[in-house]
């Protein structure tokens, strides 16, 4: 019942951002907000990667270093809840299944709430995958917006693309 609780604000926050949960990138850019994107290939098929990213069950095993686990709590339609167990503690990340190459994921954190785009598109044998972050900081961090950049750069690589990408070439 508790993360119920908490995932209906989720639910309603979302809908006042975007007019539905994930909807896309922001179309306005304001200064508390960090816009970022890696690009990587994949020597896997886009349907491999966007299989094991779009099952939160693989999360713990994808993102040991973030994640220590995922429960399904709602879906409905192309959108589904997930309690994620964060390093940081629970919180609701809220999957979209927007078309056969994008899905996004919306995330509530304490210190920030995001949207990230997936997109995962052939090329060649293997996937261009490519995550575009749209982050605003929460105050009192949404001071340091212009200088984090570089770390959510850093860290969309080193916690999301490197290890969905070992995981698909691994089981490729």
């Amino acid at each position: 019942m508790r993360a119920c609780l908490r995932v209906v604000p989720a639910i309603a926050l979302c809908a006042l951002l975007g007019g539905g949960c994930a909807s896309s990138a922001p179309k306005e850019v304001s200064s508390d907000m960090i816009l970022a994107v890696v690009s990587e290939h994949v020597n896997a098929l886009p349907d491999r990667v966007r299989a094991l990213y779009r099952d939160p069950d693989n999360w713990q095993r994808l993102f040991p270093a973030t994640i220590r686990g995922a429960r399904v709590v709602r879906r409905e339609g192309d959108t589904t809840v997930v309690e994620v167990d964060h390093v940081e503690g629970r919180v609701v990340n809220i999957l979209r299944d927007v078309s056969t190459t994008r899905i996004d994921l919306v995330e509530f954190k304490r210190r920030y709430e995001a949207t990230f785009v997936n997109e995962f598109l052939p090329e060649g044998e293997g996937t261009r995958y490519r995550l575009t972050a749209s982050v605003r900081l929460r105050w009192p961090y949404r001071l340091a917006a212009p200088f984090v950049k570089p770390l959510v750069l850093a860290r969309m690589r080193h916690y999301v693309v490197e290890p969905l990408k070992a995981a698909a070439e691994r089981t490729h």
